[in-house]
């Protein structure tokens, strides 16, 4: 009777890795279906650091740049620090504040203009049969742009959903598989989405203490035909454990 019921779970596990391959393909394939209306290409480029204070506890810190017009100007610059407090094995919380210089027309023509934003993160998740990890995230968003030139400043507030799914790096010799999907809701238009992204990529861990990522993600954002106004994104990154 064990015997068979560790070949269940095998067929199990099996039956959700061609299930989380089918994904990824599919989203593949509504990436490149999307090309025939895309306006722009970017990449995402971000160095970090972060440090574990004890089991529950975990700080981090880092700077991005952004690209757009075909990754040939900067979109933003952006300075990050985040916190999360861990309070069971199966929940999360977290805080971020970003500092953003972001590209926008003024009267005197391109101008960088400061942005700043705070978010709130809860995040139920876990593991399935010991090597895939979900989780659900949900994040309150307020973000302060300040009045320059004739940029107005505006105060936006977003409650983003993502979920993602990620291979556990133990059962890949370092490596750790992503996908997710992430929808923001506008709160001063009735929950109105205005954003779509969708992730797809890997970490991969050199060391305990060097960590790089790759990946590509989709992003969708409405304009006057809905959620048509479509970015390709290259993203990098390299986070230091202290």
């Amino acid at each position: 009777m064990k015997k068979e019921k560790i070949e269940r779970i095998q067929r199990i596990s099996e039956w959700m890795r061609y299930i989380l391959l089918a994904l990824l393909l599919a989203f593949l394939v509504i990436g490149y279906s999307s090309a025939q209306n895309t306006d722009d290409f970017g990449m995402w480029m971000t160095v970090g650091t972060e440090k574990k204070l004890n089991d529950r506890w975990n700080l981090g810190a880092g700077i991005e740049l952004r690209t757009k017009d075909n990754s040939g100007s900067v979109d933003r610059w952006q300075l990050a620090i985040n916190g999360a407090y861990k309070v069971s094995k199966f929940l999360k919380l977290g805080g971020n504040y970003e500092f953003h210089l972001r590209n926008r027309t003024a009267d005197i023509g391109k101008e960088m203009v400061p942005r700043h934003r705070l978010m709130f993160d809860i995040t139920p998740g876990g593991k399935v049969m010991n090597w895939l990890k979900l989780s659900l995230r949900e994040r309150y968003q307020y973000t302060y742009t300040v009045q320059k030139s004739n940029v107005k400043a505006i105060h936006e507030h977003h409650l983003r959903n993502r979920f993602k799914a990620e291979i556990d790096n133990s059962n890949m010799k370092g490596w750790s598989p992503y996908l997710s999907v992430e929808m923001f809701n506008n709160l001063s238009k009735q929950f109105e989405i205005d954003k779509m992204r969708m992730a797809i990529g890997t970490t991969y861990s050199i060391h305990k203490r060097h960590v790089v990522n790759l990946g590509y993600l989709l992003d969708l954002k409405r304009s006057a035909g809905g959620l048509d106004k479509v970015l390709h994104v290259i993203t990098v990154g390299y986070v230091y454990k202290i």
